[in-house]
């Protein structure tokens, strides 16, 4: 079960909205208890990386041996059995340093090699800021991260008090978790900016689904209990699809939800995921979770 967090910085934030979701989705809890293990790892990871200050040059290495070996453990304790098996046999056959250098190098990897890498250097990125995520491979253009070159998570719509400068929306980096500012009614895959090829999927009641595509009966499907208005489970999330390139990225508004936290609420909002998938569309990139 995951625990509140006493601790300050983004990692209490995010172990606090997991236990609220937690407790609120009960179709999502096994994946949050996983996810809120991890983030226990991740926060230790943090603090030390916070500490250590290892340079650029050492950021491969420090982060295969000094984190990967917490985030293999955790996930061979309390991981889903699948994951248990793969994790362990991809470690005894493989150097990590070759797994976290290749997620470093922005390179294509398979699913395991993929959570393995994010969930040891995003920790250690998010610490040491944009002068070390410099290093990391990838494109620095409006749709990658300006700081590591990573691709958009998801999207986020800002609180007033924040920054509007971008219309109040912005993407979430997969790799260091950096935000950066992006155009309302962009695609973050392909910069698509026609509005008739930019769907978007909202539930039934929100004041998104009235405008665009519906999703409807998520509670009915998930027997979910919420307590939000016109039954809608999802009322603060959004797809943000494409039909130019077919891809798609969740979007969380904070001004509906201001106790929301982008990273977490995203990764509990897997039947909107399975719905966008349904019809055809493609995430911009996974989260730490596969979905």
């Amino acid at each position: 079960m995951v625990q509140a967090a006493v601790s300050a910085g983004p990692f209490a934030d995010r172990l606090r909205r997991t236990a609220q979701l937690r407790s609120r989705h009960a179709f999502a809890r096994e994946l949050l208890d996983f996810y809120g293990a991890v983030l226990g790892v991740q926060e230790k990871a943090y603090q030390e990386a916070l500490s250590a200050k290892p340079t650029a040059v050492d950021l491969v290495a420090y982060v295969a041996e000094m984190v990967m070996p917490a985030v293999a453990n955790v996930s061979i304790a309390a991981g889903p059995a699948r994951l248990q098996g793969a994790v362990a046999a991809r470690l005894e056959s493989s150097d990590p340093r070759e797994i976290v250098a290749a997620w470093v190098a922005g390179e294509e990897q398979v699913v395991i090699d993929r959570f393995l890498a994010r969930a040891s250097l995003g920790p250690v990125l998010e610490a040491l800021g944009p002068d070390v995520a410099a290093s990391c491979i990838g494109l620095r253009d409006r749709q990658h991260c300006p700081s590591c070159g990573g691709p958009p998570q998801l999207s986020y719509f800002a609180i007033a008090s924040e920054d509007l400068a971008a219309g109040g929306r912005f993407l979430l980096c997969a790799r260091c978790l950096g935000s950066w500012g992006y155009t309302r009614m962009t695609c973050p895959g392909c910069g698509e900016s026609t509005s008739s090829r930019l769907p978007i999927f909202s539930e039934e009641g929100t004041a998104s689904g009235e405008r665009g595509s519906v999703v409807r009966g998520l509670q009915g499907k998930l027997g979910d209990r919420t307590g939000e208005p016109h039954n809608a489970v999802f009322s603060h999330v959004r797809i943000e699809a494409c039909q130019s390139c077919r891809r798609y990225v969740l979007s969380i508004d904070l001004a509906s939800d201001p106790a929301a936290v982008p990273e977490v609420d995203e990764m509990a909002a897997l039947p909107l995921d399975l719905y966008a998938r349904e019809r055809g569309f493609t995430k911009i990139i996974p989260n730490l979770m596969g979905f």
